[in-house]
């Protein structure tokens, strides 16, 4: 790392900026959530006792962490949680990290249904986040989340109870529906595996080389994943139920042409997210 010891919590920072440009698109962001994370104070705090001094232990723990993220593993990895949805979503590689696009998913879902009371199922939910967050922003919700990877479930569940929501949200080992219980949801929410295989070399080698490749890739298209879901859900979902799924944006118009086969007459549209691309299809099959 520096050739001096930086002596001040300030000086660290910079430092491990300067070692982050050009790797990391966001340096300056990157070096103060690790500084938080290894002196345990809080983004304001961080700045306002800048001048304090930086022990040799937290100092030699901070370069470290700094090297680490110069080989690409992702911040949330290292500091062991995320934002999402006002919550802090614990994380670590059984899962993918909570991107900002799917707040944006969750939010689709939150404006039709705040006040209500919802059967929701989510399929596919990692570490729990979409269905925490739902919990969060819906409390009136029941949620019944399902993964087929154990290891990502108990992320989930160190998450859902952990922010208590245990009473609220239900845990099933499950591909897709298969091993969900019987019965019909009024919400189908989903972020599948949505990424074309031969897409591998595009990504981000922090994503690359550090997420679950199961939770990222599925088929030549990216939709075979998308495709099984389709062929359940016309069964799953409730007469006048919604359903709100993630895609890329070079998959989003074949994903809404999917989904508009398997439930004809269903109003199916795209949206765009904050950086104006297709990410999400929305399809309300009509009035309950």
């Amino acid at each position: 790392m520096p050739s001096h010891n930086p002596r001040t919590i300030a000086e660290a920072i910079d430092v491990c900026r300067q070692r982050l440009r050009g790797i990391s698109g966001t340096p300056w962001l990157d070096a103060r959530l690790l500084t938080q994370h290894v002196t345990g104070l809080d983004a304001s705090a961080v700045i306002a006792y800048g001048d304090a001094a930086l022990d040799a232990r937290r100092r030699s723990r901070l370069f470290d962490l700094t090297e680490r993220r110069a080989a690409g593993e992702p911040v949330a990895y290292l500091i062991g949680h995320k934002g999402f949805c006002g919550l802090e979503i614990a994380v670590d590689r059984r899962a993918l990290v909570p991107r900002p696009e799917t707040e944006e998913l969750v939010a689709l879902c939150v404006e039709d249904w705040k006040g209500k009371a919802p059967a929701i199922a989510e399929l596919g939910t990692g570490g729990g986040a979409i269905a925490c967050a739902l919990a969060h922003l819906l409390p009136n919700a029941s949620i019944t989340a399902g993964d087929s990877s154990i290891d990502a479930l108990e992320l989930a569940a160190h998450n859902v109870n952990a922010l208590g929501f245990g009473e609220q949200v239900t845990l099933v080992h499950s591909d897709l529906f298969d091993a969900f219980p019987q019965g019909t949801y009024d919400v189908i929410i989903a972020n599948l595996p949505y990424v074309a295989m031969q897409d591998l070399k595009s990504l981000e080698p922090q994503v690359q080389e550090h997420e679950p490749h199961d939770a990222l890739f599925a088929g030549a298209d990216g939709l075979d994943t998308y495709r099984r879901l389709l062929e359940q859900a016309p069964a799953r979902i409730s007469t006048g139920g919604t359903l709100y799924f993630e895609c890329g944006p070079y998959n989003a118009l074949a994903l809404g042409d999917q989904v508009r086969r398997a439930f004809p007459g269903a109003q199916v549209s795209v949206h765009r997210d904050a950086a104006g691309l297709e990410r999400m299809v929305r399809c309300s099959t009509g009035s309950p």
